[in-house]
């Protein structure tokens, strides 16, 4: 396989859930851009200072060439310095999620530029700030986070696994055309337009850069990776990644993301062939 980009998820992929990157990862990236391989992170965050201060934080001495964001909404073509928008919720389809979820008294929320705008200041907000290193602010009116469009609407879920799966069919039981929800993770619920997916930015952003799908790997390990994973032209999952992930990856790393499985697979498999 010509290998031109590698492109990957970052939480349980690239870093562990406690936001490190594992040593062999780093060092293969260190490795493929020193051989010219051109390098992407697809995150459900923002493309913004926080994304791009990642190179910086991981120790790289690069900018990675392409970041996504928003789980495909945005797209940031670093070499050419071009950023692009895709499929953002209306104002209005933000206001009548928000009414549609209020029976469940969740704490919605919404990325702004630079920080996350909430329903109420929370200690899981407070620690999400920390996390991820961007400020949390609470609304001083509800109606704020319906003032724009956006990319997307969180919610903070409970930890009882029993009562997220109880918020989850009720999402589903109100569906529309003009948006979708899904987990993206064991405690947030997002809504996203349906037509939003980290594959159609990775389709434009090898579009415009004369990038065949065919010399792209992907890498990732949860059900917003799936539409990336299948346009690529190698598709790869952690052994960690979730039943519908695993499903439809045409690789299957042979250790998970505490073991370093990124970084082993791309020694094993990539970089004695680029």
């Amino acid at each position: 396989m010509n290998v031109k980009l590698v492109i990957a998820d970052i939480d349980g992929t690239l870093v562990n859930y406690g936001k490190n990157i594992m040593p062999l990862t780093r060092q293969a990236l260190i490795d493929l851009h020193e051989k010219g391989v051109l390098l992407g992170i697809a995150s459900g965050r923002p493309v913004g200072d926080q994304l791009k201060a990642n190179a910086q934080r991981w120790g790289l001495n690069f900018q990675f060439d392409v970041i996504i964001g928003m789980n495909g909404g945005q797209l940031l073509d670093v070499r050419h310095n071009r950023y692009q928008e895709f499929y953002t919720l209306k104002a209005e389809v933000i206001h009548e999620i928000i009414d549609v979820m209020r029976p469940l008294d969740l704490n919605p929320f919404v990325y702004k530029k630079g920080y996350m705008l909430s329903g109420r200041l929370d200690e899981e907000m407070k620690a999400s700030s920390v996390r991820n290193h961007e400020p949390a602010l609470p609304a001083k009116e509800e109606a704020e986070l319906w003032e724009e469009d956006n990319a997307k609407l969180l919610f903070r879920l409970p930890p009882n696994p029993d009562e997220v799966k109880r918020i989850v069919a009720f999402a589903k039981a109100h569906p529309k055309p003009y948006y979708q929800s899904f987990l993206s993770g064991p405690k947030m619920l997002e809504f996203q337009d349906p037509r939003v997916n980290k594959g159609v930015a990775l389709v434009e952003y090898c579009r415009a850069n004369n990038i065949d799908l065919s010399e792209v790997i992907a890498i990732g390990d949860a059900s917003n990776d799936n539409e990336m994973l299948k346009v690529a032209g190698l598709g790869v999952c952690l052994k960690s990644g979730t039943p519908d992930t695993l499903a439809i990856a045409d690789v299957i790393t042979e250790y998970d993301c505490d073991e370093d499985g990124t970084g082993r697979y791309l020694y094993d498999y990539v970089l004695n062939t680029v």
